[in-house]
């Protein structure tokens, strides 16, 4: 099976500041799909010595309510196709699992996170990679 992946020039240009063991962790993020598609990352697994983790991936429609742009961003995020997932360094706690922290739902999170289009389970750009908190969508023109 083919799957396609594609980077934008704010992606690439943004890479490039980052040392070796970002670098890494994108390079993971990148074959996971090139190997399984979007289900490869949307059930991307940690595992430490107690259990096994799953790393967050989410549509970027999922702005919260009390934003005061929220219509502009959701609206954005769905025409745009927008996801993101949490890149796995910079982790804001001393208790991180290899650069993630566990969040309250139980998922992995991080301070980075690469923003991507998903256009099928087949074909993702990687278009940003932005810290949070606050979440902030990709600007239109990281999209070219």
């Amino acid at each position: 099976m083919t799957f396609t992946f594609e980077v934008t020039d704010t992606f690439k240009s943004k890479l490039k500041n980052f040392g070796n063991a970002e670098k890494k962790k994108v390079v993971t993020f990148i074959t996971a799909f090139q190997k399984g598609g979007f289900s490869a990352i949307d059930n991307f697994i940690i595992k430490d010595d107690k259990k096994e983790y799953k790393v967050r991936n989410k549509s970027s429609d999922n702005v919260r309510t009390d934003d005061p742009d929220f219509v502009n961003k959701v609206k954005f995020a769905i025409d745009n196709k927008l996801w993101h997932f949490h890149a796995g360094f910079y982790a804001m706690d001393a208790g991180n699992i290899q650069g993630y922290n566990i969040s309250e739902r139980g998922d992995l999170t991080s301070q980075w996170v690469i923003h991507y289009q998903k256009f099928t389970d087949k074909h993702i750009k990687a278009v940003d990679i932005t810290p949070h908190p606050p979440f902030d969508l990709p600007k239109e023109d990281a999209l070219k």
